[in-house]
């Protein structure tokens, strides 16, 4: 086969080694210039560590918002002073009442000492009670307020001598009425004196028995048990 000698056009053109050195530096150079790229963010990171933070503080004021005791624990309640009686008191009297004028609730020599020695306030109560055998006995609750406690032990040893009156019963008042009873007075009697108050207790029943005596000691030993109710007056 004869051969013919290449045409310009079936070669690639040849360049000088100087030129491609050149042509090297160029580039390289242009890769200096180039800004850096910034590192990829991990955005599930950033989330994830912002959804912990939001968790903390929301804990932390769900904490400081919460009652310093918990509000289904229940509240106490007061406790009545336990006794031997269970008093009640009758629906035509539920609530103490109250009177500045002792003289004018008194008799015989006890009314004496508060015309000469007034009272601050005389408060009185009305109860029933239920001994075993299934009577019925009401006790009427006095509660007299001295000046001072010197007044207040006067007045207690009056009132514990025979014959010498006392503050009137609600019944002997006429503030409530239990027939065939006019006063409470020939049933029972029990006094104590606190500071400046002076508690008197008269109970009795209209079935008194055939015993006198005995009916007159259980009369005085419901009255020594209601002398506590004379703490919920608040005097």
């Amino acid at each position: 086969m004869p051969r013919f000698p290449p045409r310009p056009t079936d070669t690639a053109p040849l360049y000088p080694a100087d030129e491609l050195m050149k042509l090297q530096s160029i580039m390289d150079n242009r890769q200096g210039q180039l800004p850096p790229q910034p590192p990829r963010k991990r955005t599930w990171v950033g989330k994830a560590l912002a959804l912990v933070g939001v968790a903390v503080v929301s804990g932390f004021v769900w904490w400081v918002l919460q009652p310093t005791e918990r509000i289904d624990q229940p509240v106490a309640q007061p406790q009545k002073t336990a006794g031997e009686f269970e008093f009640s008191t009758v629906p035509e009297l539920p609530e103490p009442v109250k009177d500045s004028d002792c003289a004018a609730h008194a008799t015989s020599q006890t009314q004496a000492f508060f015309k000469t020695t007034p009272c601050l306030q005389l408060t009185r109560a009305f109860y029933t009670a239920k001994l075993q055998d299934g009577r019925t006995v009401y006790s009427s609750v006095s509660v007299v307020k001295m000046k001072t406690a010197a007044e207040a032990k006067a007045l207690r040893e009056l009132t514990q001598k025979d014959g010498t009156g006392n503050v009137k019963d609600l019944v002997l008042d006429k503030a409530i009425s239990v027939p065939p009873l006019t006063t409470l007075a020939n049933g029972g009697y029990a006094s104590e004196q606190r500071d400046q108050l002076v508690v008197i207790v008269e109970s009795d029943s209209p079935n008194r028995g055939t015993d006198a005596l005995a009916h007159n000691k259980e009369m005085k030993k419901v009255s020594a048990d209601a002398i506590r109710l004379a703490s919920s007056f608040g005097n």
